[in-house]
């Protein structure tokens, strides 16, 4: 049966949280990354229970997904960033992370956290949130970037204007970074293809 986006979600989820961890998720980690309460990530899953996508026992750790990924790829975590103030750029690989091929098509593709409490990005992203970045030299109007404004990294929301362009926050509090066309000060090091909340 075919399934809804959420459904698809939180089946993806399950399976890359297992194939990283070596277990199932708790219903309460489910609803934790997804930010629904306890009781909505229970109707899901019964859901996909009903479409043949898992099932579930009485055990705390009881979901098994019938049709797991083929295959997971490393994808490399590099540095941290700022969601707010820009942050100093630190390109040293830190590590790796599982990543279930079907969310990470293609090549140059990497993983930043975001490190600063600045809430620039709220509620779209929060401060220890993983970005899965594909590295990219520009980008259309309205999309997250990760960019480098005068050899530091921050991320925003790219606009371009007549003569500038412009890095939006999602708060609306916080003010827009504003850089001439062609300025050597600015800098698009890719596009945010996917966020994992709070932690993998």
């Amino acid at each position: 049966m075919v399934l809804t986006p959420r459904q698809r979600e939180i089946l993806n989820f399950i399976q890359a949280f297992r194939a990283k961890e070596g277990y199932p998720p708790t219903v309460r980690e489910i609803a934790g990354h997804f930010r629904i309460d306890y009781r909505a990530a229970i109707d899901h899953l019964r859901a996909l229970e009903k479409k043949g996508s898992l099932t579930r026992s009485s055990k705390s750790r009881g979901i098994q997904v019938f049709r797991p990924f083929s295959s997971v790829r490393q994808v490399p975590v590099v540095g941290k960033v700022a969601a707010g103030p820009p942050l100093e750029a630190i390109e040293n690989i830190e590590g790796a992370v599982p990543v279930p091929e079907e969310w990470a098509k293609g090549s140059g593709l990497f993983m930043v956290r975001v490190d600063r409490e600045g809430m620039s990005m709220t509620p779209t992203i929060l401060p220890q949130d993983y970005l899965l970045v594909k590295q990219a030299d520009s980008a259309d109007d309205g999309t997250i970037v990760l960019a480098m404004i005068e050899g530091e990294v921050t991320v925003k929301r790219v606009f371009k204007e007549r003569e500038s362009v412009v890095l939006r926050s999602d708060n609306p509090a916080m003010p827009p970074i504003r850089v001439k066309r062609g300025s050597k000060n600015l800098r698009i090091l890719g596009k945010v293809v996917g966020v994992a909340y709070r932690k993998l």
